[in-house]
């Protein structure tokens, strides 16, 4: 639909100026590729589908619109999106700056016809660069993607993932990407990259049974619980003492797994909302993903939800 009303008010602050358009979109797609000196490339896709007359009519008028006064439309998303670029600058004390934005309108096919307004950018210090590792998603902390927005962060050829939170809803290469509706947290999105091949890290994304990795001189066995799918592994140093993977590199499912581990392979959920500071609803969403995944259990007592790793199921008593 055309010239109806913005959906920025779908977003959280942070985020309010990728939804401000002169559209009224059926899809948006964002996607940031991240540059390994932390600098992301964006595009911003605005996807209006052309199922009807008044709706090809309409579009072709912002088109052409477009086509006669460009400056018009990206000055007026560039205000939106430099007090976008500021407020990440403010929450994460680190440098940005927007550059380099251009607007573009064409007709294209994603299955039927659309109608696409793309605008394009430069956003400096947009990830953190830590030697060879490439972290990015903390500028976009708490952003709301609703259920007409995607959101794709690539990373240069060559890198592979070390972690990445939430789950993605696909995983592809050199990119991951989550489908709203998505409610990212404090500490979300998130995605760590390394060179491919360039050294000991925990492969989050591999559904392999047993990894081994190189920790602080020795050689820490990892242990990959059979059924867990991207994300939802559990993890086990060989010899007590040994160097545990930092908790920032661990996935949402991963750090309920080592809670339970920690705990005796049995807790009451209330406390993984406690432990780490979430609301119910992601808890139950996370702890939804591992039961999928066959990596927990639950059950009832009275009225409190109870999760337990699966080989302590049958040693469940009332006694938590």
């Amino acid at each position: 639909m055309i010239d109806g009303p913005s959906v920025a008010a779908q977003s959280q602050s942070t985020g309010s100026g990728f939804f401000q358009t002169s559209v009224d979109p059926d899809v948006v797609y964002m996607t940031a590729a991240v540059r390994e000196d932390g600098t992301a490339e964006w595009a911003v896709e605005y996807r209006v589908r052309l199922d009807d007359d008044n709706a090809t009519r309409a579009f072709e008028s912002v088109q052409a619109d477009i086509e006669d006064d460009p400056d018009s439309f990206t000055a007026r998303f560039a205000d939106g999106m430099s007090r976008t670029v500021a407020s990440a600058e403010n929450a994460t004390g680190r440098e940005m700056e927007l550059r380099n934005v251009t607007v573009s309108a064409e007709k294209q096919t994603f299955g039927q016809e659309y109608g696409v307004i793309t605008y394009r950018f430069t956003w400096t210090g947009f990830a953190t660069t830590d030697g060879d590792r490439i972290r990015a998603g903390d500028a976009l902390s708490e952003l709301f993607l609703d259920d007409e927005t995607a959101l794709e962060i690539a990373y240069p050829e060559g890198y592979e993932v070390a972690s990445v939170q939430p789950r993605p809803s696909e995983n592809r290469s050199s990119a991951v990407v989550w489908r709203g509706p998505t409610d990212f947290g404090a500490d979300e999105p998130r995605v760590d990259v390394t060179p491919a091949g360039g050294g000991s890290q925990l492969p989050l994304l591999a559904g392999v049974a047993v990894v081994l990795v190189a920790v602080a001189g020795g050689a820490v066995l990892l242990t990959r619980r059979r059924g867990a799918g991207a994300g939802a592994a559990g993890v086990a140093a060989a010899d007590d003492g040994q160097e545990e993977p930092p908790e920032e590199l661990l996935s949402n499912e991963e750090r309920v797994i080592k809670l339970l581990d920690e705990s005796g392979g049995r807790i009451k959920q209330q406390r993984i909302t406690e432990e780490f500071d979430w609301t119910d609803a992601k808890t139950s969403q996370v702890v939804g993903t591992l039961r999928d995944d066959d990596a927990v259990e639950t059950f009832r007592i009275g009225r409190e939800n109870v999760v337990t790793l699966p080989e302590e199921s049958d040693l469940l008593d009332d006694d938590l």
